[in-house]
């Protein structure tokens, strides 16, 4: 007898139980080749686009402006390349448009679409407003109070991840755009601001940071490794490689536990078989390989098909990791050591799973194994209330319950998986929409704030008073110092009991610099001045309910004193009205309504994804589900079978043998609910350092529901596919002593 001839039998035999997990495999391995794919993609772009286009090492600005032969002479004496940027905030219709000239050594850009802007009235436009504002060549864009022509499309290295201030939570292509014109033209807008790019040729950014502060005051210092606008780009795309391996890793081994586990019940009900072939003299290394060869089955095939999708499909998914940027042109591709890491895990996870049940049985007597009886000593389930005189349908349940605990355990688990996967992509949604409603209340009243190009005692404008400078911890993170008037009408400080908290009584830090530093209320903690390189040590006299902001608030006296500034001088305002401050004279402008149409346009670009996250928890839960009750009909057709021969119809026997797993439905939905809220807040603070934001997970009683019907509804389609298996069986199974 050759053993290989059973495998297109079997095959033929357990199609149902080979496409579910073959499904089941496939869809655990998408979501590993979509990273991988966008990760390293993105990343390959930036190789060769940073240097291609003379990305900065880090940018600044001065209160006192450097003269334009300085800049030679500190470009030559320190080795680096500098170059003074001006440019121009414009608002018209609530759109801020921010129109830079053009540089010729740092930070250059490139033409994406259409051609650059060669006269007066023409403009070239960053692509990712363009493409979401529906702006095409040859259309009018009104900046102040004059009609641009479009004629091109463009980005640049420095702006890949679109934020209009670097504190921003999230990009924003709906309320803001960059633009260049011709130099001419950018001349007529009259007052600009400016800002002075360099890259460094060597090492000795600390000299000349100290040479340009001493000489001209440097207002704000901000290197590439903490600007977000670049970071954004290397930093995700690497958590994009990092999350597929982690996937690849954590949730197939899922639902490899799930086609494992029954694996190992197929085996077992062939235990009458191994007996058999064992009796004939096949030797335990030939049968365990033999069972392997089928337990491979689903993850070759599962394997294979997905790394054939992600490789034809290897553009769209590369791009699909653009959601955030601006739409760079990537290659994607899928790499053969990926490719083969994708079949190999999980078909090595089953094989393994086989090899250990064939092990298992083979240490049995010979003739247990003929007799089907070699776990007779695991059956104890089985004869549960034999004595006892409660209905046949309840009796009936409660053994099949505690008689198969590994069966039990998948229908649990495939219930949990969909249920969670469903409610984890719902609260992102939520949690997102709610965050932001509640930090902007944590943050203070105030709808705009203002942080000024200059240092005044003055204030003609209105509004309250700030000192707002930007300081470094230990390691070089950036932690923004906040001194204020205790009265100020804008902001009410609350810890995160809710208690009101004076800040003139020392250093309180936000919860979310709290979160992210690793500090607390009493530690003495070291600041660093970036512009000075000067090391203070404070002392935290508490922490602020604040996830909105990473910063340090004190009084303004304190403020200076830490910063270096003068004592009565401030370079900020808050308001809950705009203040009419012309441009030149802001150096960064945000507002409340600015973050709510971040958080719109952050649903809006996560959106595939997270309906791709459903898609998945739909599909898993009816696959588990369906292998699970699929198996339970298998090992009882000989009872099935029984109960069509007393008489027992259809709907009878589906309420007998199928409803056995519906306590199984509500106790997957409880065990899903903390858990999304468990890993939800494990993602989100993954996320904060980065986003600058910490979203505290929240999920509306809405998709509550929406999550448990869709679960429940997955359950019932499992359980109508598998009745059609049960009709099937024959009242000549009952008779049949032997079957396989």
């Amino acid at each position: 007898m050759k053993l290989n001839k059973r495998y297109v039998r079997g095959i033929r035999d357990n199609l149902s139980f080979y496409i579910a997990a073959s499904v089941l495999t496939m869809v655990t391995l998408v979501l590993f080749f979509l990273f991988n794919i966008a990760g390293n993609a993105i990343l390959n772009f930036s190789e060769d686009f940073f240097p291609a286009h003379k990305l900065e090492d880090a940018h600044f600005s001065t209160y006192m402006p450097i003269p334009d032969e300085e800049i030679d002479k500190l470009a030559e004496e320190y080795n680096l390349t500098l170059e003074a940027q001006r440019y121009v905030n414009i608002e018209t219709d609530g759109v801020t448009v921010r129109v830079f000239e053009r540089t010729e050594q740092v930070d250059l850009y490139e033409i994406t679409a259409g051609e650059d802007a060669s006269a007066n009235n023409e403009i070239i436009i960053s692509e990712g407003y363009a493409q979401n504002k529906g702006v095409e060549m040859g259309n009018s864009l009104k900046i102040g109070d004059k009609s641009y022509t479009v004629t091109g499309c463009f980005q640049r290295p420095d702006y890949l991840y679109m934020l209009e201030n670097t504190d921003d939570s999230y990009k924003n292509i709906t309320t803001f755009y960059l633009a260049y014109m011709t130099d001419e033209a950018f001349a007529k807008l009259g007052e600009t601001s400016c800002q002075y790019l360099v890259i460094y040729h060597e090492d000795n950014s600390t000299a000349f940071r100290k040479a340009v502060h001493e000489s001209y005051y440097m207002q704000h210092y901000s290197s590439a490794e903490e600007n977000l606008r670049i970071t954004m780009v290397d930093t995700q795309a690497q958590m994009f490689v990092i999350m597929a391996y982690i996937i690849l890793c954590v949730l197939p081994l899922i639902a490899v536990a799930l086609v494992c586990i029954i694996i190992g019940r197929k085996i077992k009900s062939e235990q009458k078989l191994i007996g058999t072939l064992s009796a004939l003299g096949y030797k335990k290394g030939i049968l365990m390989r033999h069972y392997a060869g089928f337990a491979a089955i689903p993850g070759v095939a599962g394997g294979i098909l997905c790394a054939a999708a992600a490789y034809l499909f290897a553009q769209p998914y590369s791009e699909l990791g653009l959601q955030d940027y601006e739409p760079m042109r990537v290659t994607g591709s899928l790499k053969p050591f990926d490719a083969l890491l994708g079949i190999l895990v999980p078909t090595a996870l089953y094989v393994i799973a086989a090899l250990l049940s064939v092990g298992r049985l083979l240490k049995k007597d010979t003739i247990l194994l003929l007799s089907g009886n070699a776990d007779a000593d695991k059956q104890g389930g089985r004869r549960i209330f034999a004595g006892n005189k409660m209905s046949f349908r309840l009796k009936y349940a409660v053994r099949q319950v505690l008689g198969s605990p590994a069966r039990s355990f998948v229908v649990i688990l495939g219930v949990f998986l969909g249920c969670f996967i469903m409610l984890f992509s719902f609260g992102i949604f939520d949690s997102i929409e709610n965050t932001a409603d509640v930090s902007s209340e944590n943050a203070g009243s105030y709808e705009y704030q203002y942080v000024l190009s200059e240092l005044t005692a003055e204030n003609p404008y209105g509004g309250a008073e700030m000192l707002v400078f930007s300081m470094e911890n230990e390691n070089g993170g950036a932690v923004t110092l906040i001194g204020t008037d205790e009265d100020n009408p804008y902001l009410n400080f609350r810890d995160r009991d809710g208690n009101n908290v004076n800040i003139q009584n020392g250093y309180y830090i936000t919860s979310l610099a709290a979160m992210l530093n690793d500090w607390d209320e009493g530690d003495e903690i070291k600041l660093y001045n970036p512009l000075t390189l000067e090391k203070h040590e404070i002392v935290i006299a508490g922490v602020l309910q604040n996830d909105a902001q990473r910063a340090v608030y004190t009084t303004e006296e304190r403020a200076a004193e830490l910063s270096g500034l003068e004592t009565g001088m401030h370079n900020a305002l808050i308001s809950d009205t705009a203040l009419g401050i012309s441009s030149d004279k802001v150096a960064q402008e945000s507002s409340k309504s600015a973050l709510r149409e971040q958080v719109q346009t952050m649903k809006t670009q996560m959106g595939f994804m997270v309906y791709l996250l459903i898609a998945i928890g739909v599909i898993i839960c009816i696959a588990s589900v369906y292998v699970a009750v699929n198996m339970l009909v298998t090992e009882n057709r000989a009872n099935i079978s029984m109960l069509k021969v007393l008489g027992y119809r259809d709907k009878q026997i589906d309420r007998i043998v199928l409803s056995v797993n519906h306590i199984f439905l509500p106790i997957g939905i409880l065990l899903s609910i903390p858990a999304a809220h468990v890993v939800g807040s494990y993602f989100f603070r993954m996320f904060a350092d980065y986003a600058g934001i910490l979203v505290t997970v929240w999920i509306s009683p809405l998709n509550y529901v929406l999550a448990v019907t869709l679960t429940a509804v997955c359950y019932a389609a499992s359980l109508l596919l598998v009745r059609r298996k049960v009709k099937k069986v024959d009242m000549i199974e009952s008779l049949k002593d032997n079957r396989e």
